[in-house]
């Protein structure tokens, strides 16, 4: 059985391998299989797929997870055994006791290998044929195909599988294998074990005391079986970079592998002790790919030798971890020498330096190229620094270095990104003449098939490039959002922070994108007490290797600016304080303690305080007392004192502590300006205000004083304006945009000689001024391509010497839009003088435009001077709304409104776009409408009105009822409201009514009985947010309703519409059966009323105008309810044309005896509220108008 193995073993690996793997011939090659990136394993499977010794799948998959199973397996040994022929079918009948074999396929094989003792069953009878191959099982078979024998191994019995993986680990068949060798095999793994076996040494025979004596010439599976040579060598150039002492952009052409100190083995043997290979002169170019990573190791190849060796067939290649000695880092090294302490290998004067795979001629070269990190900085001398990769390869196992690469990458960020063109343009780092970083940058453009891309990017964002080959590498970096809460020092000595509980520290990349992008600071770990601190929230950009390169604000910073109204400071022995009286842009005048130090820096450029140049040249601390004023100290060298307030009229940016302490960050000066004209010169101070507020003298509004600003406003403003045109002097005009954000300072003197002061934001707030009214504009800044500002058109604060006056805003109605697209929005509007036009929009005000909700509702607007718009906030509805007698409006959800001669009524029924026109319209008398309604001194000023069309559910077509919210209990979390059977719109009328009482982020959800839970944030008065939830209770009417009922539209009381409703508020509502009234109803009836009683009680009617009760009647004693009626549908059926009570009735009444009239007369035309109450709670309410021409 010994020599049948033996004789077998060349033969084995083939058939074994065929009858692991072979499925079908539907991939040629591996770059055939459809799922080879998915393939972990990939040189073995290439190898094996190479050799024919495996293939895909039917559907030309690898199928790389899927298992291998023991049936498999024992049809392989069997047909190994039996010398390559599938003697199965001998074996068929044989007794192996296996229960679970006797109708599977591979039955025969199965059996012969069971009795032969190859494989062994379960242990319980049964051989389980269906179960995957586990690693251990493999490699058992795997080193009986290389000629060992199980018995002499230990390959059988209970320790077979200790011994076979001992075994199979000493001789390299479970290199790289990462799963665990008890579990069953992948279709990957399979070939990983397969592919190291190929390389193991064959055993030819064993000694008498058991030892195994391989073959004379070192053979393997693979060189016997298939002719194949081993080739060792360095790789020195790939198509990713070359080591030829080339520059960075140097590297082969795709396929192409270049090998160095090339020795040619006629075995493939690695375990071999036999020095048989043979040095090859020069360097050979091989047909195949090799990845970045093996550059300066020494590697592995298997070849299908030909006679030139450079083109022979190239199976496989791995690199030789026996003798590649790496050492790699990424953080800082003093230097080499202490790095490579210990590790049994020194760099020499013949080791080779690569920065990027570009050759560096001395050691120095690459030492100032890794250390040239910021030009800013005062760079280190170290042999290497966080962030930048680094490896020293010893390749042959001898102990010197033969190669130092360093891998360094770049922060930077994309100019732009076209997929048109194919191409990106990101920022690089600048070098000045000398070859070293200077404060600049250059752009570099690459075509796309030149980017190795792992991250999408586009325009904007922050990359990590490295380049060589040709080759440009881009990802996108990890950015790390938190506060900073310590800055420690390690055992090193290094410096590091903690963010949310994490260490980092600081990288030394280059950096090109915070030379460009004013938002991003490179990162400076010494000074990071300051910036970023401990109280903001920052990004922290890394490097691939997590070190930090930079930061940013990870929100936007608001600039506060207040407007002071009075100043003082004050010395107490050396300690300086001061206060400011401010209002602040939300209208809040508060007075502050200033932190007196950091304050004092908002004064070093500032020259002029109150005369030219009075305070240039002076400490900061000097003044900022010249600028606040004081009664308390002498002015130096005088006997007399400043004054108080010096600082009122002036704008300060700020920010406050937590215990409300003021830090002034700037006092806005003048704009500088080019020369006389009224344009902003951009080109000063480009780092940091651009000409902006910083012309050194301090800007004070002050009527008193002609030109205190330095512009003026020919044209005034109007509010609602998105711009504003200004004059600095006679010059040329200068337009600037007014936006939502813009703030606006009004300051003023009144009747009474008295300053008063205000302020608004956004054109939509902002009040009217005068023609020539001297102003102050601050435009925003922006950044420009290379971290510099430039100011812009649109004005951040404007100051006006003017009174603040309280201003409409102007209103559209949208109607509709014509398109609506990522860049575009045309939409369909009425203005408030009736005209139709189709607009541009440039902002949208943050409106949904895709919800229907959004038409048909009127919008603050300013006109842009490209003819665009700008939409603000939109109007409250008022829902429906009729026409009362007396001229007021009665709207369903704005209540009553006054309806003057002047208002613009438009009736838009029939309008939908541009293309149509408006009418004039009117309220229609006691006919409700739907409604927009803009309003100005609670009286209307436009309205935009259409037909209630039929179905809408705010309004029934024969009683309106409106779905309105009675109440909204906080206390318990109640929300009352009354709604018609059907109506849809509750959530809507819920919505608008909890807005208007305070309450945000309204969310509903449904509850039991047609019910809903309302979830809102209000604020206390501390600003404290609160989530509450409420549910609603709605009342609902069914059919129609009635509030009053003209009697003369019927013949008889059966005509009155059954199961209507009258609109109460109290736990019962009334209602009316037509048959319960009777049949007498005559012309001279004109009111009736109805209600329900739950139980006994005392019932009056009650009908008030607005100067009060003007009739009542009770069932009891008159005035004084004092008798009950019983529980039931009870009515008041009254005649208004005279004081007497109709006799005709009395036989319908409850009590007639005691019902009585307070009231002596009839009611004249007018509008009237009713109620009906029992024992004084209100069972039925409601209103009504009579129009009888009395």
């Amino acid at each position: 059985m010994r020599n049948l193995k033996r004789a077998l073993s060349l033969a084995l690996a083939a058939i074994m391998l065929v009858g692991m793997m072979v499925v079908s011939a539907s991939a040629a090659s591996y770059n055939d299989l459809t799922d080879k990136d998915q393939i972990v394993n990939k040189d073995a499977v290439s190898m094996l797929v190479t050799l024919g010794v495996i293939e895909g799948k039917p559907d030309g998959s690898y199928a790389p997870t899927e298992g291998v199973d023991r049936a498999q397996m024992a049809k392989m040994i069997s047909v190994i055994m039996n010398q390559g022929v599938d003697n199965g079918a001998l074996y068929e009948n044989s007794p192996s006791g296996l229960t679970d074999i006797s109708s599977h396929w591979a039955k025969g094989h199965i059996n012969y290998c069971y009795t032969t003792g190859i494989i062994a069953g379960r242990g319980n009878g049964k051989f389980d044929p269906d179960a995957g191959v586990t690693g251990s099982e493999a490699a058992k078979m795997l080193l009986v195909a290389a000629g060992y024998d199980p018995a002499i191994e230990g390959l059988t019995g209970t320790d077979w599988e200790i011994n076979t993986n001992a075994l199979a680990s000493k001789l390299g068949i479970f290199r790289n294998f990462k799963g665990s060798v008890a579990e069953p095999l992948s279709r990957d793994n399979a070939a990983l074990l397969i592919y190291n076996a190929l390389d193991v040494e064959m055993i030819e025979s064993y000694t008498n005391n058991g030892y195994a004596m391989a073959y004379s010439d070192a053979r393997t599976i693979l060189s016997s079986m298939y002719g194949v040579y081993k080739v060792e060598g360095v790789v020195v150039g790939n198509k990713w970079a070359e080591l030829d002492k080339t520059d960075s952009d140097s590297a082969l052409k795709d396929g192409k592998t270049v090998l160095d100190n090339v020795v040619l083995y006629s075995s493939t043997t690695s375990n071999t002790t036999k020095d048989e290979g043979v040095a090859q002169s020069g360097k050979i170019a091989f047909n195949v790919d090799t990845p970045v990573d093996f550059l300066g190791k020494t590697v592995t190849m298997y070849i299908e030798k030909t006679t030139i060796l450079s083109d022979s067939k190239v199976l496989g290649v791995s690199t030789k971890d026996d003798v590649n000695v790496i050492n790699a880092t990424a953080a800082t090294q003093s230097t080499v020498k202490d790095y490579l302490k210990g590790t049994g290998v020194a760099v020499t004067k013949d080791t080779e330096f690569y920065v990027n795979y570009g050759y560096c001629k001395t050691e120095e070269d690459a030492h100032n190229l890794i250390n040239d990190y910021s030009y800013a900085a005062n760079n280190s001398d170290k042999f290497n620094l966080n962030g930048v990769d680094v490896e020293i390869i010893d390749n042959n196992n001898d102990g010197d270095a033969e190669y130092v690469l360093f891998t360094r990458e770049t922060l930077s960020e994309v100019r732009t990104y076209s997929e048109k063109n194919e191409t990106i343009s990101f920022y690089a780092p600048g070098y000045d003449k000398n070859n070293e970083l200077a404060n600049k940058t250059v752009t570099e453009t690459e075509d796309f098939e030149d980017v190795v891309f792992n991250d999408e990017v586009t325009t904007d964002d922050l990359i990590l490039y490295v380049q060589y080959g040709g080759r440009t590498y881009i990802s996108a970096p990890e950015v790390v959002t938190g506060k900073m809460t310590r800055v420690d020092r390690d055992k090193a000595d290094e410096l590091f922070i903690t963010v949310d509980g994490e260490e980092y520290r600081q990288s030394y990349i280059l950096d090109a994108a915070s030379l460009v992008d004013v938002d991003l600071t490179r990162f400076d770990i010494a000074d990071a007490k300051n910036e970023p601190g401990f109280d903001n929230s920052y990004d922290f950009v890394l490097d691939s290797n997590g070190y930090v390169i930079a930061i940013r604000p990870a929100e936007e910073v608001v600039t506060n600016y207040a407007l002071v109204v009075d100043s003082a400071w004050t010395l107490n022995a050396l300690d300086r304080s001061g206060q400011v009286k401010i209002l602040m842009t939300d209208g809040t005048v508060k007075t502050y303690s200033i932190n007196w130090k950091n304050s004092a820096k908002a004064m070093e450029d500032i020259n002029t305080v109150e005369t030219t140049n009075d305070v240039k040249g002076k400490p900061n601390d000097e003044k900022l007392e010249t600028y606040l004023g004081t009664r308390d100290v002498n002015k130096p060298g005088t006997g007399g004192y400043n004054k108080t307030g010096v600082a009122t009229g002036s704008i300060i940016t700020y920010t406050l502590s937590d215990d409300d302490v003021l830090t002034i960050k700037h006092v806005l000066q003048g704009n500088t300006l080019k020369g006389n004209d009224s344009e902003i010169d951009s080109s000063v101070n480009t780092s940091s205000t651009a000409g902006v507020a910083d012309n050194g003298t301090v800007i004070r509004m002050n009527t008193s004083v002609d030109q205190s600003l330095q512009y003026t406003a020919p044209n005034g403003y109007t509010g609602g304006r998105g711009s504003i045109t200004v004059k600095a002097g006679a010059e040329d005009a200068k337009t600037y945009a007014v936006d939502k954000n813009t703030v606006a300072f009004y300051y003023w003197t009144n009747a009474k000689g008295e300053t008063e002061y205000g302020v608004a934001t956004g054109w939509d707030h902002m009040s009217d001024v005068a023609n020539n009214t001297e102003v102050q504009v601050y435009p925003t800044l922006d950044k420009t391509s290379y971290k510099t500002y430039e100011a812009t058109d649109l004005a951040d604060v404007i100051l006006f010497e003017a009174e603040a006056k309280a201003t409409s805003a102007n209103y559209m109605l949208v109607l509709s839009a014509n398109a609506i697209g990522k860049d575009l929005l045309e939409l369909n509007v009425v203005f408030e003088d009736g005209t139709v036009q189709a607009i541009e929009v440039d902002d949208d005000g943050g409106h949904d435009w895709d919800d229907e909700a959004s038409y048909m509702k009127a919008y603050t607007y300013a006109e842009n001077a490209d003819g665009t718009y700008d939409i603000g906030d939109d109007v409250e509805n008022a829902g429906t709304a009729k026409l009362l007698k007396n001229g007021t409006v009665d709207s369903s959800l704005k209540g009553y409104i006054a309806l003057s001669g002047k208002a613009n009524v438009w009736d838009v029924t029939d309008v939908d776009t541009a293309e149509d026109k408006t009418a004039l319209g009117t309220f229609p008398y006691n006919t409700k409408v739907n409604a927009v309604i803009v309003e100005d001194d609670n009286a209307i000023r436009t309205a935009w009105i259409w037909e209630v069309e039929e179905g809408d559910n705010d309004i029934d077509d024969n009683n309106p009822i409106a779905t309105e919210v009675t109440k909204i209990d906080a206390d318990n979390f109640k929300i009352y409201l009354n709604a018609f059977v059907g109506a849809d719109n509750r959530v809507a009328v819920i919505t608008r009514a909890m807005e208007k009482a305070g309450y945000t982020d309204v969310t509903f959800a449904s509850a039991a009985n047609n019910e809903y839970t309302v979830t809102a944030q209000v604020k206390s008065s501390s600003g404290i947010s609160t989530s509450l939830t409420f549910t609603t209770v709605t009342r609902w009417f069914s059919d129609s309703a009635i509030g009053a009922e003209n009697v003369d539209n019927y013949n008889n009381a059966a005509d009155l519409p059954d199961n209507s409703a009258l609109i109460g508020d109290g736990s019962d509502l009334a209602t009316i059966t037509g048959g319960s009234v009777g049949t007498d109803i005559t012309a001279g009836d004109n009111m009736m009323f109805t209600y329900t009683t739950k139980g006994t009680g005392n019932v009056v009617l009650t009908i008030s105008d607005r100067s009060g009760v003007v009739y009542r009647e009770t069932h009891g004693t008159a005035g004084s309810p004092s008798a009950s009626v019983a529980a039931g549908q009870h009515y008041f059926y009254i005649s208004l044309d005279n004081g007497s009570l109709n006799t005709s009735s009395t036989s319908n009444k409850v009590d007639t005896a005691n019902d009585k009239c307070t009231f002596a007369g009839k009611l004249a035309d007018g509008n009237y509220v009713w109620s009906v109450t029992e024992n004084g709670t209100t069972v039925a309410s409601g209103s009504f108008t009579l129009d009888r021409g009395v």
